[in-house]
């Protein structure tokens, strides 16, 4: 397992991203060509190889004015989920954040995705608000924040 900070969009890479992201997202909130790159050269994109094969991807966008950051997206190939991927890359990516000086952490995420929720709270996120028809009609977030 091998953690890798992704400062250049490179097209090979990218792609790669976006078809984890597709799988894992099953074509809903997934990252594209466009975005990938803004967050590259823009923000901060982490990822986890097995071998040659990325398995899991965090993005981080910075909030402006503040020390913090906005949790982008995390997702895991399918095939590599509920084996600590995703424990592992939070893990790693807070302690790298936190020693560039950033204090917290901010998301979003599904009330129906319990999945995540579960894990973000293993890992000190708390809710602190709905926020609803975030994405449009009927599409609600809760935003979690984690002080790190």
């Amino acid at each position: 397992m091998e953690l890798i900070h992704i400062e250049n969009p490179n097209f090979e890479i990218m792609q790669k991203i976006i078809e984890l992201e597709e799988s894992a997202f099953e074509g809903a909130g997934n990252v594209d060509l466009w975005i990938i790159k803004a967050l590259i050269r823009y923000g901060m994109v982490f990822v986890v190889k097995e071998g040659d094969k990325i398995v899991c991807i965090v993005e981080y966008m910075q909030i402006f004015n503040k020390k913090s950051l906005f949790l982008y997206g995390i997702s895991t190939l399918k095939e590599y989920r509920h084996k600590g991927y995703a424990n592992f890359i939070l893990n790693e990516t807070e302690k790298i954040l936190k020693d560039l000086g950033y204090t917290e952490i901010e998301l979003t995420v599904a009330p129906e995705n319990q999945i995540a929720i579960d894990l973000y709270k293993k890992h000190g996120y708390k809710q602190e608000s709905f926020l609803k028809d975030e994405y449009g009609t009927g599409v609600n977030r809760f935003m979690m924040k984690k002080i790190i």
